[in-house]
Formats: C-alpha cells, structure tokens, sequence
C-alpha cells in the first residue's frame, strides 16, 4: 500500500528533512545541488506548484492553435524546470515534445502531449507539502549581490537562457529586502516564469539601477 508523500525527519536538520522528501520520480539531492541549496530548492518547489495548471493550459493552447513555435518554447521551459526539481523522467518527455516542435510535427506533438502534461498535473498534489515546510532565515541585503543578479537576469533574457534566468531569479527571492523591492522583485519573477523575457529584461535593469 502507497503511503502519501511526505517529509521523512531522519534528524533536526532542515537539510536533511528536504533531502529525504518522497515523491514519486523526484530526486531532491538532484535538485538541492541544481539549486545550490535546501532553501532554494524548496522555494523552486512552491513557485513549480503555483504555475503548473497555468503552464499546462497555455501549453494546450498553443497545440490546440497549432502554435509550434510558441509550444516548443513552453515545453523547452517545463523539461527546464523539471531537471531543475530532480525529475529526470518527466523532463525527458518534456524533451521529446521539444523535439517534435522543433521538427514541425504537429500530429506527433499532439499525440504525446496530453500524457506528459498529465504527468506534471500529477504532480500538483504531491508537492502540497512544501508549501508548509518550514525555511531558513533569508539572507541579509547586500546591494552588490541582488544587483549582480538583476544584471544576470537581463543577460539571461537577452540569450533567451530560461535556465539562467530562473536560477537567478531563485537566488534573488533569498534575500531580505523592504516590502516595495519585494514587490518588484515578484513581479519580476512572475514575468520570467511567463517567458516574458523584454518585459523582465527592462524591469530587471530599471530595479538595478534604483538600489
């Protein structure tokens, strides 16, 4: 009999406690060292659950409007996220959907998409108990640090690099700051999980140059 996903405390240690989450198809030692530490890793996990129905629905949307090329961009970008949370399974489908909308084969496209993008639904209720898991303190403000991100983040968004740009934007949401620049900061985490890589190149480098 399956039990349900849960944090197994193997000791005190938040590190720990996040290394020994289980849920089917994820390895969090993966993703800790893709993320660099528990803390971010966890954070990756509740920004994940809150945009998944959202990147599902668009994602048919583009297939249903026979959008290839805004469709291979959004698969490219989930198989991303699905390395970066240690499920090598589901981002090797993620990989094959990219490689149909870079072939321009659509019948093939819409036959394996639903299956895969199940696979990710599935994983929604899985993750609900990150979403009460308890974090480390966030690190100080250091204006160096936060501005050396929003440069990367621009960078990023220039080369289109997802994987950068989300990387960094996790390591940003570290650190403490007053209640405007977190708005900001939000906001512009929300347009790189959209793709919407001007927008967040323009509000990235408008936030740099303010601190």
């Amino acid at each position: 009999m399956e039990t349900d996903p849960k944090f197994t405390e193997t000791n005190d240690t938040f590190e720990n406690s996040v290394s020994n989450l289980s849920i089917p198809g994820i390895n969090p030692s993966a993703g800790i060292k893709y993320c660099g530490s528990p803390d971010l890793y966890i954070d990756l996990l509740r920004d994940v659950y809150g945009i998944i129905e959202k990147k599902c629905s668009e994602t048919e949307t583009f297939l249903a409007n026979g959008d290839l090329k805004q469709f291979t961009t959004s698969v490219h970008s989930l198989k991303t996220t699905c390395r970066m949370i240690g499920h090598a399974g589901l981002a090797e489908r993620f990989f094959e959907l990219e490689k149909a909308g870079k072939e321009g084969s659509l019948e093939k496209a819409k036959t394996l998409a639903p299956d895969v993008l199940a696979g990710l639904r599935a994983l929604k209720p899985l993750l609900e108990p990150c979403l009460s898991r308890k974090k480390e303190a966030k690190l100080p403000f250091s204006t160096i640090d936060v501005r050396s991100l929003l440069k990367e983040i621009e960078d990023a968004a220039a080369n289109f690099d997802i994987s950068r740009a989300e990387t960094a934007m996790s390591k940003l949401l570290t650190f403490t700051c007053g209640e405007d620049l977190f708005r900001q900061l939000k906001k512009l985490s929300d347009l790189v999980n959209d793709l919407d890589y001007e927008e967040a190149s323009e509000l990235a480098s408008s936030i740099r140059k303010s601190i």
